[in-house]
This record gives structure tokens, C-alpha cells and sequence, in this order.
């Protein structure tokens, strides 16, 4: 666990302001998150959804079908879902929809093991959980407010 210096929560509690009143004025982005369990899909939903346009899917398929109907700026998955796995799904979005960004968001995967599985459509960014709040916003705010380049992973192993 990390421990912060007053100051630095101090820094931390502006940042957050910032971007709460930077949100207030357009939600500019949307992201769609996708996992198979509802407790997940909850807290992210609230945690994110003042920054941006958040869509929720429960498993792959709920995720194809929001997909269709709207417009995502970037798709997170967990990786481990019963049907489909997280790389699968990002494999058939990369298809249909290769300028839609991608990120897996998973307990379960080792970065070592996620370049062998990934192939030729990779991914822009790979976050283990527990997520911190102030480190996958920034994460979120670099692939989507740059033009970022797939990761990469076979460099990382």
C-alpha cells in the first residue's frame, strides 16, 4: 500500500476536483467496462461515471450488443469471463472497430503470459486489480486524449 505525504493527498483531493469540474462542463469521453460480476460493473460505474460516459456490460455479449448502439471511445475487460475471455472480445472488437481503444483490466493474467494471447491487434494498456482511482483515470486520460500506441507486452515479460 502506498502512503502519501499530507501534501501529496492534498495534491491528489485538487487533481480530483479538477477533473469532477472539468467533467461537469462535457463528458467528452465514453468508456464501456465489461466484467461478470455485477459488484465490479457497480463500482466502477460510480467511481468513473462524473469524469465520463460510462457503459456497463455484464460479460462479452452484453458488451457486442452495446457496441452496436453506441459510440466507445475505449473498451475495458476483465479477462477471465465464462464464453469469452477479455482478449477474445478485444480480438473481435479490434475487427470490427480498430480505432476503438483497448485495455484488459484483470486479476487473473500475468503480463508475461498476455503478449502470447493478444497477437496481432494488441492493446493499449493493461491494468492488474485492485486499481487505484487517481492511476487508471490517468491511464484513461492518456490513451484517450493521445494518439497511443498499442503496448507492446513481449518487452515487459
Amino acid at each position: 500500500m502506498e502512503t502519501l505525504t499530507a501534501e501529496e493527498r492534498a495534491e491528489r483531493r485538487a487533481a480530483r476536483r479538477a477533473a469532477r469540474q472539468a467533467a461537469r462542463v462535457e463528458k467528452e469521453y465514453t468508456i464501456l467496462y465489461v466484467d461478470d460480476e455485477m459488484p465490479n460493473l457497480r463500482g466502477f460505474k460510480s467511481t468513473f461515471r462524473r469524469l465520463y460516459n460510462v457503459h456497463t456490460a455484464l460479460g462479452p455479449q452484453e458488451a457486442l450488443e452495446v457496441i452496436k448502439k453506441e459510440k466507445i471511445d475505449l473498451i475495458v475487460t476483465d479477462h477471465r469471463m465464462p464464453h469469452m475471455s477479455g482478449v477474445e472480445l478485444l480480438k473481435d472488437v479490434f475487427s470490427s472497430h480498430p480505432e476503438m481503444k483497448r485495455m484488459i483490466l484483470s486479476g487473473f493474467i500475468k503480463r508475461a503470459d498476455l503478449y502470447e494471447t493478444i497477437g496481432d491487434f494488441g492493446i493499449h494498456d493493461f491494468v492488474t486489480k485492485p486499481w487505484d482511482f487517481d492511476d487508471l483515470n490517468a491511464i484513461f486520460q492518456r490513451i484517450l486524449t493521445t494518439d497511443a500506441e498499442v503496448k507492446d507486452f513481449s518487452k515487459l515479460g
